[in-house]
């Protein structure tokens, strides 16, 4: 393999992000929960609101599972944040004697 393509496979490398341990997750876990929950609530109570005032639309399930799944989409890059932004700590030196 020669230098260049060496350096540049090296770099690309760098650049990746390692795999989040378990032990990360669980530092992750509260906010995924809590900003899934921030979206899903306001939403089920607009849905309900509206479907206990003459909007016959929401109380098909479909149409339900739809509009989760819209939302879902739509506030993707919110919810999953954490992760995606997530660096873990630097592991430190080894103590020498």
């Amino acid at each position: 393999m020669g230098k260049k393509r060496r350096e540049e496979k090296l770099k690309r490398k760098a650049q990746q992000r390692p795999p989040l341990s378990g032990r990360d997750m669980l530092k992750v876990f509260p906010s995924l929960v809590l900003r899934a929950f921030i979206v899903v609530t306001p939403l089920t109570l607009l849905m309900t609101l509206l479907g206990s005032n003459g909007v016959t639309l929401f109380n098909d399930f479909w149409v339900q599972m739809g509009v989760y799944l819209a939302a879902y989409v739509i506030f993707n890059r919110f919810i999953f944040a954490p992760i995606r932004n997530y660096r873990p700590a630097p592991n430190p030196p080894p103590k020498t004697k």
